[in-house]
């Protein structure tokens, strides 16, 4: 069987050329021209298939595609067929497919290629064109173009068949950009749909088991007035979580206020919190403190690892008589706050070197709420950038199609160790700004850090011993390794193997060997 190509001069092994007439590389040209600018596939599928019968004047076509195993076959777009007619030879299809070459047969009655072919019999094909659907670089075709004659007999002819062969060459490129794109935005829209799902506490966003761990005990004690220490990493997220607690309990028709306690020196921080009388000091006047402004309400003590001694003290005394005296004054105040404190050190840690009062640290310590750094939620990051994303284009005045898959991944990989959620925010308005107006996010746009693929954080966090203070055994140090390695990857399977050196199908034996979730 011969092939036939137009005048580009790509061959592949035929043994003959035809040179399409000037007309028909007109039809292709304007065809190019009409399906441009079509981005949704069923439109674009219905558009080749109209311009290909209409060309070559055949009565009835389909574009019939193939899934990823090349073994099962979908009909996408057919024109001049009624819905029960809509049926195709798979002598044909697989036939075109297996050899991905043009495939035809000017009377099928006297071919005798076909004899034994019943459903090439049971369909009355009189004749046929059936052209694999390439993209260049690929290993198999996208599917098949078919055009076919079942009322009367036309003989297509060599100029058919070399148009076809060339008009198919161009469809596949653009069904395989059009399935990119419309995979694209529907990744988009999927991470859209949860980002703007009901979180147990709007504001907040995670899906991991590590935030959802936390959303349960933030559940527990809404509407309880007792103390919280808020623990996590710099940019974790501790006074969105802080917001959280104030803001679903029965504390949210008040005020919540928040304060720095690293950034003040210690005459100013009392003076905030507390308020002042005036000449107390130097440029003080009759003011009222954050403790009062936030009666009924909430207060966030951020960095409370940086207050004094004496200042622990002066704290002290609020939680237990629940009064203030400003600075200067010698009248009490009662006041009725809920205090939520907030570090990313170790206060144990502090108490040992003698820096945080152990009465106090218990005191503020009732419930701890410890916020998972980024890198410990990296399931959460697709979401979190997406809702970022959305966050500056409307601040900015612009607009995007979401993310491109290779700058997902980069997000995903990156260690964010710096500052955690801040970290991704200040990345993600960064592309904002320098990305293309109406594009995808692409890896280019991300910054060179994140650019040079700076490999995941190398410290092991895989503890050696048990609760109990045991050694581990070599089944329970395997689990441990394995649960590290996927919390890595976000439960990637095949990242999580590669990283380990081993095949996927012993990763997943070693999974069910162990009792984990596969």
């Amino acid at each position: 069987m011969k092939n036939f190509i137009a005048d580009s001069g790509h061959t592949r092994g035929s043994d003959s050329e035809l040179t399409l007439p000037h007309d028909r590389l007109m039809d292709l040209f304007l065809f190019r021209q009409r399906v441009n600018q079509i981005t949704e596939v069923k439109t674009l599928l219905d558009e080749i298939l109209h311009s290909a019968i209409t060309i070559i004047g055949a009565e009835r076509g389909m574009i019939i595609l193939t899934d990823e195993s090349g073994e099962g076959y979908r009909t996408v777009a057919s024109e001049s067929l009624e819905k029960e007619d809509i049926a195709f030879s798979t002598s044909i299809v697989k036939a075109t497919l297996e050899s991905k070459k043009l495939l035809m047969s000017t009377d099928l009655r006297l071919d005798s290629r076909f004899k034994d072919a019943e459903s090439v019999r049971g369909l009355n094909i009189l004749s046929f064109i059936c052209v694999p659907l390439i993209v260049p670089g690929w290993s198999s075709a996208l599917g098949t173009l078919y055009v076919d004659q079942r009322i009367y007999v036309k003989t297509f002819t060599q100029e058919d068949a070399a148009f076809l062969e060339a008009f198919a060459n161009l469809a596949a490129i653009d069904i395989s950009n059009a399935n990119l794109m419309e995979g694209l935005v529907s990744e988009n829209i999927q991470l859209r749909e949860e980002v703007e799902k009901k979180y147990e506490f709007p504001g907040v966003i995670g899906q991991s088991k590590a935030m959802q761990k936390v959303f349960r005990e933030m559940k527990q004690i809404l509407n309880d007035d007792c103390t919280v220490l808020v623990t996590g990493e710099s940019g974790s997220g501790k006074e969105v979580i802080a917001k959280a607690i104030h803001y679903n309990g029965n504390r949210k028709e008040r005020p919540f206020l928040a304060i720095n306690c690293g950034a003040l020196p210690e005459t100013l921080l009392e003076a905030e919190l507390f308020g002042s009388v005036r000449g107390a000091f130097t440029g003080a006047l009759d003011k009222q403190g954050l403790f009062q402004a936030a009666h009924d309400g909430t207060l966030f003590l951020d960095e409370i690892h940086h207050t004094s001694e004496a200042m622990q003290i002066k704290l002290l005394r609020v939680l237990q008589e629940k009064e203030i005296r400003r600075v200067g004054g010698t009248k009490t105040i009662k006041v009725n706050v809920r205090l939520i404190c907030a570090t990313n050190e170790d206060l144990r840690k502090t108490i040992q070197e003698g820096r945080l009062r152990q009465d106090f640290y218990y005191r503020i310590n009732v419930v701890t709420i410890d916020v998972p750094s980024l890198r410990d939620r990296r399931e959460d990051i697709p979401v979190l950038a997406h809702h970022f994303l959305e966050k500056y284009t409307k601040e900015k005045g612009k607009h995007f199609r979401g993310f491109h898959k290779g700058a997902l991944d980069a997000l995903m990989n990156y260690d964010w160790a710096e500052n955690n959620v801040r970290e991704l925010e200040n990345e993600i308005e960064r592309a904002v700004i320098f990305a293309r107006d109406g594009s995808a996010i692409k890896t280019k746009d991300l910054s060179e850090k994140l650019r040079s693929g700076v490999p995941i954080t190398r410290e092991v966090s895989v503890d050696l011993f048990t609760d109990e203070g045991r050694p581990l055994t070599c089944k329970e140090f395997e689990k441990k390794y394995i649960h590290f390695i996927l919390s890595q990857v976000a439960g990637n399977k095949a990242k999580a193997a590669q990283m380990m050196g081993i095949p996927r199908s012993t990763l997943r034996g070693k999974m069910r060997k162990l009792g984990l979730s596969d």
